[in-house]
């Protein structure tokens, strides 16, 4: 092979190196600060090369004190009711870890824990489901933690 073509080769090698490490970084999620919100499923992608869940937020009802400082600190923490959207892993990480299709179906109440949005929009990367009858769905990225 002549130099010119093992540059060339060794550029377009790079070049989509560079693409598949965009592709597949965490860096929209702020993986240092977990979050749990309650919610009801509302639509599943099961397709590649993510699946992502639809989640719909009910508006959490607040303690009424008589306290109105802590009444104005629930609502600033409360989580904003609406439509939110989960990004997961590919199925195959999915099912290696135990899911499948119908793990978690629209309909489905549960306990969602994530890494939030770092641009503070409704969703995130997910991390843990919880189900009512308190079976956790988790995933590994790897088969040595399987």
């Amino acid at each position: 092979m002549s130099p010119k073509s093992v540059f060339l080769v060794g550029g377009l090698l790079l070049g989509f190196a560079g693409i598949a490490a965009a592709h597949h970084s965490n860096a929209a999620y702020d993986l240092d600060h977990p979050k749990t919100v309650e919610g009801t499923v509302k639509t599943v992608n099961w397709t590649n090369p993510h699946i992502t869940f639809v989640i719909e937020v009910d508006a959490k009802s607040s303690d009424k004190s008589s306290d109105k400082s802590s009444d104005k600190e629930a609502e600033k923490n409360a989580d904003p009711a609406g439509t939110w959207v989960f990004e997961v892993s590919s199925p195959g990480v999915l099912t290696r870890s135990g899911w499948t299709k119908r793990s978690l179906q629209p309909g489905d109440h549960a306990v969602f824990r994530y890494a939030p949005l770092r641009d503070g929009n409704p969703g995130g990367f997910l991390l843990k489901v919880t189900l009512p009858s308190g079976q956790d769905l988790t995933y590994s990225l790897t088969p040595a933690e399987q």
